[in-house]
């Protein structure tokens, strides 16, 4: 049985990181601003960084969250297929609610046109679903409960590295703003600390979810 205090020890290193690249994103928001932030975290764009880029976003997908549970339906790990299906279902839940309480306009709907060169065609949205970044959100789940399951605590920094690149996709392919990311982030990251906590304490007792 966990408390979140333990869960937050025992991952100290990739909540320490989390934070750490939170409040670095923060403060260069709060500094720079929405527009400016944006445009000065895509200076550099060429045909190759498109294609992966675009390629890379897919992790953000819930097809991929999905297919992970699946993995873990078929190796027969309840508890966690259970936290993952959970966590995205919440926090994906949560996104949507705020999408469109807030219904914010995405980076080209905007953008004047021609204030900014980078927006690819057929990949670029338009509309006013730009907040809070779904995929983010998704992503920043996932990472994290891959992070918990891990017992390798120094190495699973490493789900958070892939997790802030996929945020940062977003930004790229002009489909949100920073502030978008952030908050997707921190969304994701509560969603999947909440929901493993509640399956070992709570549920725990529950012989299906007793192991794994």
């Amino acid at each position: 049985m966990k408390s979140l205090k333990a869960i937050l020890a025992g991952n100290r290193l990739f909540f320490g990181f989390f934070l750490f690249f939170f409040g670095v994103g923060l403060i260069f928001l709060l500094t720079e601003g929405k527009a400016a932030s944006f445009i000065d975290l895509n200076p550099y764009h060429r045909s190759t960084l498109d294609t992966f880029f675009i390629y890379l976003t897919f992790l953000g997908d819930g097809v991929f969250a999905i297919t992970i549970c699946v993995i873990y339906l078929l190796m027969r790990r309840w508890s966690r297929a259970c936290q993952l299906i959970s966590a995205f279902v919440v926090s994906a839940l949560l996104a949507q609610i705020l999408k469109n309480v807030f219904s914010m306009p995405r980076p080209k709907q905007f953008f004047p046109p021609g204030q900014y060169p980078y927006f690819i065609d057929g990949v670029t949205h338009i509309g006013f679903a730009s907040f809070p970044s779904g995929h983010s959100t998704s992503i920043f789940a996932l990472a994290t409960l891959l992070a918990l399951f891990d017992k390798n605590k120094k190495g699973n920094v490493g789900y958070l590295l892939v997790a802030v690149a996929v945020g940062y996709s977003r930004i790229y392919l002009g489909q949100h703003f920073l502030g978008d990311v952030l908050t997707g982030s921190c969304i994701g990251v509560l969603t999947a600390v909440l929901v493993h906590w509640l399956f070992t304490t709570r549920l725990r007792s529950i012989p299906a979810f007793a192991h794994g």
